[in-house]
């Protein structure tokens, strides 16, 4: 299963959000967070872990016919927490979109992780659109989500990028508003143009919280992270009901 999450405009928290989600998923599925941003990423130093390897050995070992996610996760994954791995993308953006703009590399990855019906996969794409390279990975998505500030100017934003998602192949749209907009839940919803929507606490000190452990003990008290075991249990919810009507 894949849950890929994008933004606009801004930085709204999408590589924290990813985590937080993978944290928060319920039950015993295991997760992978993937760091696929191709303005660069920011998880290999964020959490101390490098980038090699991560993204780059991923995509080459799918390129080479490796599809096979046991494999692939012994290639390009680091442990971080029980049941839950990450693959940190490069830290430039140069060489992220060498990465992933080889010919039909996000497409192949696409069609891997799709396959495997085992785990979660969380994909952080950063600022994506339907014209990156990295659009085939919210097409593939059982679910993709649209992260945004709570500010007029970036909500201004959204509607078009749903659209795109949807256009792109995604099976469900949903929007992820940071923060306390002025405006009330059926009211974004309806402006966004999806019936998908969750607010999530804006928390300053989200970053250094998971820098302490995915599973601390003061993560686990803030705001945002009721927020993110609620929207982890809607997400799984849907999810499990796009599998059943997909038959």
């Amino acid at each position: 299963m894949i849950v890929t999450l994008g933004s606009v405009r801004g930085a709204p928290g999408v590589s924290v959000t990813s985590v937080l989600l993978a944290a928060a998923w319920p039950g015993r599925t295991e997760r992978v967070v993937l760091e696929a941003d191709v303005d660069g990423g920011v998880m290999g130093a964020r959490y101390g872990l490098g980038v090699d390897p991560g993204v780059g050995a991923l995509v080459a070992a799918v390129r080479h016919g490796m599809e096979e996610t046991d494999r692939l996760l012994e290639r390009s994954a680091r442990r971080v927490a029980d049941r839950t791995w990450l693959i940190p993308g490069p830290e430039s953006a140069m060489s992220a979109s060498r990465v992933w703009g080889a010919d039909r590399a996000a497409a192949q990855v696409a069609a891997a992780l799709a396959s495997d019906i085992d785990r979660l996969w969380l994909i952080d794409a950063g600022r994506v659109s339907a014209r990156m390279a990295t659009a085939p990975l919210v097409g593939a998505a059982s679910v993709a989500l649209v992260l945004v500030r709570d500010q007029p100017a970036d909500l201004l934003q959204v509607p078009e990028r749903v659209h795109e998602f949807a256009e792109a192949g995604a099976s469900i749209v949903g929007v992820v508003v940071v923060g306390s907009p002025d405006y009330g839940t059926d009211e974004l919803r309806e402006f966004c143009g999806t019936s998908h929507l969750w607010r999530i606490a804006a928390e300053p000190s989200a970053v250094a919280l998971t820098q302490q452990g995915w599973d601390n003990r003061r993560l686990r008290r803030a705001p945002v992270w009721r927020d993110a075991v609620a929207l982890s249990a809607d997400l799984a919810e849907l999810a499990s009901e796009q599998r059943v009507s997909d038959g």
